[in-house]
């Protein structure tokens, strides 16, 4: 009796987890400006028809996440749902990273800092980079570096900053 107690229990559970999980998806696709956003995606992408895109929303718009033949892409789209850029995930090493990135980091502020995540713009109009670092106490920073090695912590903000801005 205990075990089917046990089964049902994680039935139900199962249940409810994929409830929640159409309901994240039906919120997202309720909004006029996500549904846009997934249609402008499928159509300059049509691979992400059948993938599962992880959307994300901050302060500077909408940030869809997927992953296409093992590679993963993030998606940028400002908060009006008008498409900015796409990244593709790179590994950061001496010998994948371009140069002039690798040059600009080690004069950042972020020197000391451990790169955790490495995204390189893919359109061949916008070229840039994303890094989320973090620091020797675990501190998380997100910051952004156009194709000239200039560091900003907001995308595409690095006009008329000055040294110690980043």
């Amino acid at each position: 009796m205990k075990k089917i107690i046990r089964y049902a229990s994680a039935i139900v559970f199962t249940m409810a987890l994929t409830n929640l999980s159409f309901a994240q998806d039906a919120v997202l696709t309720s909004n006029p400006r996500s549904e846009m956003m997934v249609k402008d995606l499928n159509a300059r992408n049509p691979s992400t028809l059948n993938q599962k895109i992880d959307w994300m929303s901050n302060e500077y718009g909408n940030n869809g996440m997927y992953t296409i033949n093992n590679v993963n892409y993030m998606t940028r789209y400002d908060n009006e749902g008008n498409y900015i850029e796409t990244y593709q995930k790179r590994e950061w090493s001496d010998d994948a990273t371009p140069e002039i990135l690798k040059s600009s980091y080690s004069k950042s502020n972020y020197k000391d800092s451990n790169v955790t995540s490495y995204w390189e713009g893919s359109d061949s109009s916008k070229k840039g980079y994303y890094l989320e670092v973090t620091d020797a106490r675990g501190k998380l920073s997100k910051v952004w570096v156009d194709d000239k090695g200039k560091f900003s912590s907001a995308p595409g903000r690095t006009k008329g900053m000055k040294k110690g801005d980043y």
